[in-house]
């Protein structure tokens, strides 16, 4: 029995998320606290979890206050953020992220309806990764809802998926484009390669992280402060530009679109999730079957299931592609990796901080 503990400064939402633990077999709540202090206080005395769900806003202290305490005092419990996460609040969060919480999960707006059945599925499915007990299954008996592909057992490819009737667009000389697909630990696991690329890096770079509305503006930015290369979060109708990093905005699925002009622009949009997923680097990588790049260098960072593996696999069969996955030592959790891996798409699979460099060789330049 894997034991919890949960933070929160609203009884309401603390009984909520209990009663969710409580009615999984391997979960138990063995501890509740209202704030950051009281909580930190457990934990400094001995109190032994398997994982802990903190909220960002707190009175005493906040849970990237408590996060920062328990990395001071060198408690090694892996964390999850359970916020209402508005947007305001993502700067924290990036920041949360930054100290170490494996990902993060955005409050139902109410106790019923799908919002609440999602975020059940949601809470279960990240609360048994960060606690090794593989993929959660329970809640998906009786639902119509596809469940989420585990990030610590995912499957080979079945089947090929076929692209639809398009006419190709000719392959421009010396045209490249970079996309990076990340999901769980991508947050953290960017800060080790997106400011390695070069200032005056000749192609654009297209990242697609999973990440609610919201975040990925706050992403962009703390990036850009890092790198050298401008980081921005892209925008629909927005033209694609070398030299420049770009975040898929978080809540919409980000595609590209040819102009007849030649060049590119991105659509920010809103069509459905696709395995819970927006944005999709499926969905992404779909978008550039048809499109006039002379090659496509991918890389595949840590994160849940296998997004991006079979949108690598159809582009592949249109374009020039080369693929570097990261190891799975250096892997939060080692899923979409594996799944490029594992279906023989991966050139090369590399520590994270080899990541920039092999794509930059990849790129030739």
């Amino acid at each position: 029995m894997k034991k919890v503990l949960v933070i929160d400064d609203s009884a309401l939402m603390r009984r909520v998320i209990s009663d969710i633990i409580n009615q999984d077999e391997y979960l138990t709540v063995a501890g509740t606290a209202n704030n950051g202090e009281a909580a930190l206080e457990q934990l400094v005395h001995g109190a032994k979890f398997d994982v802990v769900l903190i909220d960002i806003k707190m009175p005493k202290m906040d849970g990237v206050r408590l996060l920062r305490e328990m990395n001071r005092s060198r408690i090694r419990v892996p964390s999850l953020i359970v916020s209402s996460i508005a947007s305001e609040s993502g700067s924290e969060t990036i920041e949360a992220l930054e100290l170490g919480a494996l990902d993060f999960i955005k409050k139902p707006i109410s106790s019923i309806g799908e919002n609440f059945a999602d975020f059940r599925v949601e809470l279960l499915n990240k609360v048994y990764m960060a606690t090794g007990l593989g993929s959660y299954t329970g809640a998906f008996k009786d639902s119509t809802h596809e469940a989420p592909k585990t990030e610590l057992r995912s499957t080979h490819l079945s089947g090929t998926a076929t692209p639809t009737v398009r006419k190709y667009h000719a392959a421009q000389k010396g045209s490249k484009l970079v996309v990076i697909a990340s999901s769980t630990g991508g947050p953290k696991a960017l800060q080790s390669v997106v400011p390695y690329f070069p200032a005056k890096f000749p192609y654009p770079i297209v990242i697609v992280q999973h990440m609610p509305a919201g975040f990925t503006n706050s992403l962009a930015q703390r990036l850009d402060e890092m790198s050298a290369i401008h980081v921005k979060e892209a925008s629909d109708g927005e033209m694609l530009k070398p030299g420049t990093v770009y975040i898929a905005m978080g809540g919409k699925q980000c595609e590209l679109v040819h102009k007849p002009n030649g060049l590119y622009c991105f659509s920010e949009n809103d069509k459905p999730p696709r395995g819970g997923l927006r944005p999709c680097a499926d969905i992404f990588f779909e978008s550039l079957v048809d499109t006039g790049f002379e090659e496509i260098i991918c890389g595949v960072l840590t994160g849940m299931g296998s997004d991006g593996c079979k949108g690598i696999e159809l582009i592949s069969q249109s374009h020039h592609v080369k693929c570097v996955a990261q190891n799975k030592e250096t892997c939060v959790v080692y899923g979409m990796p594996r799944a490029v891996v594992d279906a023989g798409l991966a050139d090369d699979a590399v520590p994270l901080e080899d990541i920039a460099g092999m794509l930059v060789r990849k790129a030739g330049t």
